[in-house]
């Protein structure tokens, strides 16, 4: 026992060092943590079990690759900017749609790729000035990106941390959408009512919707185009052909499960790749390579953690110290299990939720067998999520904070902001997790 709890701690130790301490990437800090971890359990002279795990998520990474190229696209394209301009247009003036429809624009690249950081990245950005203009408080307005981001990032169709839970216990990913659902959607329309209580009825918002989201997209990305550094063109996108990339990639994705067998399944990172393609035809004029070269710049820093987690992983399984963890979380009294899911997750979240998914929520899972294990995956899956705006790192927080200027500084407010929604998420996904049987009999 001792052993596993020597490596755990150095482990532990190392991340926290480098990327608290030093400054230096997640990517960096997963590896460097991996790489001591086979140093202090004597197995340096096997490096192999470091190439097998930057390569335990392989699937996952094509996911995210591809549906970074499709939002790029999207991005490039004028879709994205489009469609801010339109919802801004409508709703302007009234403060509760404008909120909903703000909270379903950030959540969507989340929804899409599973990923919280492609969510702040692409729409986020666009979302951000428009809500500071409607009359949000710069800091609150971080806060909602930052909800939003993790929200979509656990809402389905992909939810990579419930896919990485599933694949430690070889649980497929079938039957999550409604758990999920139920999962994202309060939360996201009480922060929608957050936010809306913050928007001030002085005229703001109508001066946001005349002025559109282009020029507050303008003012985030520093007036170029995304991938061409070329000046933004001001001209609008007519029709509803904006709408066909996005519209192609839902029909796509639920026609092949409404369908069963009856259409095969081409596999989601073929789907991304068609609608990028369409994305290319449906706006303004598009350099192909820019944009597949912006959306790989995009998922770099995200593929970066996840090849770190598994390298994490794979290490934490060669040294025993997972096993270790799985035997501990089932020595567990029942009902403390779910304090520690509670605890647990979210704080090593703080290094990856991705794999705070594997380490952490897989055991609990293990521990929570009969619980009706969708619904609690899905409700794990939150808790790993909320690890994305935690410190040291607060990885979707610092990303928000990057686009406007004052970014130390206006990263510690936003922090501020998500303390009290973070704890209420937290909250929400114990009540979940606690009441899984009960809530799976409701959703049939």
């Amino acid at each position: 026992m001792w052993p596993q709890i020597i490596a755990f701690v150095c482990m532990i130790g190392t991340f926290l060092l480098v990327a608290a301490v030093l400054r230096q990437p997640a990517a960096l800090a997963t590896a460097s943590a991996a790489v001591v971890g086979l140093l202090v359990s004597g197995s340096l002279g096997q490096p192999y079990h470091l190439v097998e795990g930057a390569f335990g998520y392989f699937d996952v990474l094509l996911i995210i690759v591809s549906a970074m190229v499709f939002m790029a696209a999207l991005e490039s394209a004028g879709i994205l900017e489009e469609i801010s301009a339109r919802m801004t247009q409508s709703l302007g003036g009234r403060p509760l749609p404008l909120a909903l429809a703000s909270m379903l624009l950030v959540m969507a690249p989340g929804m899409l790729t599973g990923s919280s950081t492609a969510a702040a990245m692409t729409t986020g950005r666009f979302v951000l000035p428009v809500l500071v203009e409607a009359g949000v408080p710069l800091a609150r307005a971080g806060a909602f990106v930052a909800i939003g981001s993790i929200i979509g990032m656990v809402a389905p169709p992909v939810n990579v941390p419930v896919m990485i839970i599933g694949s430690g216990i070889d649980m497929p990913y079938v039957g999550f959408d409604l758990p999920l659902l139920f999962v994202a959607v309060p939360a996201a329309i009480i922060a929608s009512l957050w936010l809306a209580a913050s928007i001030r009825r002085s005229g703001k918002a109508t001066a946001a919707a005349g002025r559109g989201a282009a020029r507050a997209a303008t003012a985030a990305r520093g007036a170029t185009a995304p991938g061409t550094g070329e000046p933004l063109r001001g001209e609008r996108i007519p029709g509803a052909k904006v709408y066909v990339p996005i519209v192609a990639l839902l029909i796509m994705m639920f026609g092949t499960r409404v369908a069963g067998r009856a259409i095969p399944d081409p596999g989601i990172p073929f789907m991304f790749a068609v609608c990028a393609v369409l994305a290319m035809f449906c706006g303004r004029p598009v350099k192909p390579w820019s944009a597949v070269q912006r959306g790989v710049d995009l998922a770099l820093p995200v593929m970066g953690v996840l090849v770190g987690a598994g390298m994490f992983v794979q290490v934490m399984t060669v040294t025993g110290v997972r096993g270790f963890l799985v035997v501990s979380a089932l020595d567990i009294t029942r009902s403390w299990v779910f304090v520690v899911a509670l605890i647990a997750l979210p704080v090593f979240g703080a290094i990856s939720a991705y794999a705070s998914s594997s380490v952490m929520g897989v055991p609990i899972l293990l521990a929570l067998l009969g619980n009706n294990e969708v619904v609690t995956a899905a409700a794990l899956s939150l808790l790993a999520a909320l690890g994305d705006m935690l410190p040291p790192i607060a990885l979707v927080p610092s990303l928000i904070a990057q686009s406007v200027e004052g970014g130390k500084d206006t990263r510690g407010a936003i922090l501020k902001q998500l303390v009290v929604p973070g704890v209420l998420l937290a909250l929400w996904a114990f009540v979940v997790l606690r009441w899984a049987p009960a809530i799976g009999k409701m959703l049939g």
